[in-house]
């Protein structure tokens, strides 16, 4: 038997082999067993990875031909090297006093190394010596996908062992210094943080893979985390970027619509006010800042509009960190109001009763356009009133005899130039893609005469009393008229009702109860299920359809 450094053959084959320090054998295991591509190459047919790691390492190098044997022992040496290197980092910060306890401006300084750890690698992988291949490309594609789907469920569970034993994670804090203990405040605070710190890279990683240039930041090493006596690089100082260039920025990148742009800039300045009176700014503000804004809105404002503004500004912050211009998301580890989360506790809005329905149906007919059907609509169909309001005469189609509305964002072209200038800027949109749909037309709203007046109706649009807001939504004053008349004129004010809302409450109520399939309420209702046989084939014949929607009843004292 020939031996070599490193190489031992045996019955021809060669195996690698190497001595673990006696000091380094019991955490081996641990190291072996959470390092990851930043060590092992994912790609080669033999690696250390899930190799034994008693006295020695061990692994079979699958070949008889000593040129090849080599070779692969010199990479696996390499990663033994690094696997020996990171096993030394951790016993020497073992003896060190475990931390339960983190600053804010420590986590931040943390979280931006970590951040600028996972561009800077994915834009090395991209930028290597040689391109990837096809096979790699789509590999990577996959990679990032499955990534951010278990950084998302992560996130949604509030489970920060998603990123905990990542490579990146453990040397960005090896790599300060720091011996945290497992399962502590500090450790969950920093590792949710980095959760959605990785959250937000996958959205400049996937941009990346869709063909777009988005450069890796420069990374500014928080003072919290510099070691004593490192010299400082002498950088030209550039002023900061303000609250509406940075808003500016994500306006002309995102492209969001008018409504969401003045909603998220309301927000943002609902936030700076707060950070000046503190005496702080959009970009010097911590976590600590963060929590305290949340904390001081809740006295004021609901859980679900504190969630909303968090929401908002966070978002803010991870398009300017993720483009250099901010260096932290003060909101990364920031949990939402408890009584915000979505599924921790039901609705507090109610349905209209059959009272309630009634009385203000009955009171609709004595109104005209849009304040005589769109309570009709609503409580028949179970549509949100923007949705309503947009309709065109185009949108009440027939098939078969059947008669139905389409909801969809197609405008009609027939009539443009004859529209008034408020009525061109009028632009239909959809909640998310699930809201696209048709819903058949109820036998009570014929018998009540809707088709005939939608037949007496002239222009394009259906409702064009319904005037727009600012934002060229029809639905937008249509449901503050219509609420008013609801509490004031028809003297509805439990505050549980919402009456903008309680029709599509009582609709999905009716659907539960008059045995209307789950699956087809929520296509009716423009509702996803998350189920991906939704994504394939074609949507539910209006056949279907019309023997559901004819199982709701009609409010008991209509008449």
């Amino acid at each position: 038997m020939r031996q070599m450094v490193g190489l031992v053959q045996r019955r021809g084959i060669f195996y690698f082999r190497r001595t673990i320090p006696d000091a380094l054998r019991a955490d081996m295991p641990a190291v072996l067993g959470t390092a990851g591509p930043g060590i092992f190459d994912e790609s080669a047919g033999v690696s250390l990875k899930g190799s034994r790691a008693g006295r020695e390492f061990w692994v079979s190098l699958g070949t008889r031909d000593e040129d090849v044997a080599r070779d692969r022992a010199r990479r696996l040496d390499g990663e033994a090297d690094a696997l020996v290197r990171l096993a030394k980092r951790r016993l020497a910060l073992s003896v060190q006093p475990k931390l339960s306890e983190l600053d804010d401006m420590v986590i931040q300084g943390l979280v931006a190394t970590f951040r600028h750890r996972k561009l800077a690698a994915d834009e090395a992988r991209r930028r290597g010596a040689d391109p990837l291949t096809r096979e790699g490309f789509d590999a990577l594609g996959q990679e990032i996908a499955s990534r951010e789907a278990e950084l998302r469920d992560a996130n949604a569970r509030g489970d920060f062992t998603a990123v905990h034993f990542d490579l990146d994670a453990m040397m960005t804090v090896l790599d300060a210094g720091l011996n945290i203990a497992f399962g502590s405040p500090a450790d969950r605070r920093l590792h949710l943080a980095f959760v959605e710190t990785e959250l937000e890279v996958m959205t400049v990683i996937s941009d990346r893979h869709r063909g777009n240039t988005r450069p890796t930041p420069e990374l500014q090493v928080s003072d919290a985390l510099r070691t004593e006596g490192t010299p400082r690089p002498k950088r030209e100082k550039i002023e900061a970027s303000t609250p509406e260039q940075i808003l500016d920025g994500w306006k002309r990148d995102q492209t969001p619509t008018e409504k969401t742009f003045y909603t998220f800039s309301s927000k943002v300045r609902r936030w700076t006010a707060f950070l000046a009176q503190r005496g702080a700014t959009f970009q010097s503000a911590s976590l600590s800042d963060a929590s305290d804004w949340k904390i001081a809105s809740l006295e004021i404002r609901s859980a679900k509009s504190v969630s909303n503004d968090i929401f908002a500004v966070k978002a803010i912050y991870g398009w300017a960190v993720a483009n250099g211009k901010c260096p932290v998301n003060p909101f990364s580890g920031l949990k939402q109001p408890r009584a915000a989360v979505k599924g921790q506790r039901r609705s507090t809005k109610r349905d209209f009763t059959d009272e309630e329905a009634a009385r203000i149906l009955r009171a609709a007919r004595d109104r005209t356009g849009y304040r005589r059907w769109v309570p009709w609509i609503a409580c028949f169909t179970g549509a949100r009133i923007s949705e309503i309001c947009q309709l065109e005469r185009a949108d009440i189609t027939t098939s078969h005899g059947m008669h139905y509305f389409r909801m969809t964002t197609e405008q009609d072209s027939e009539g443009e130039g004859t529209e008034t200038s408020d009525t061109k800027r009028i632009r239909k949109n959809l909640k998310n893609l699930s809201s696209k749909r048709i819903i058949p037309v109820h036998s009570r709203l014929i018998q009540e005469g809707f088709l005939d007046f939608v037949l007496r109706s002239k222009g394009r649009d259906l409702f064009p009393d319904a005037t727009p807001d600012r934002f060229g939504n029809r639905g937008g004053n249509a449901t503050k008229v219509i609420s008013r008349w609801v509490r004031e004129k028809l003297e509805i004010t439990d505050p549980r009702i919402s009456p903008s809302h309680s029709f599509r409450h009582r609709f999905s109520t009716s659907c539960k109860n008059f045995g209307v399939p789950p699956e087809i309420r929520d296509r009716l209702m423009g509702h996803s299920s998350g189920d991906a046989s939704e994504l394939y084939g074609e949507d539910y014949a209006i056949s279907t359809l019309c023997p559901e929607i004819e199982k709701l009843p009609v409010p008991t004292g209509l008449g």
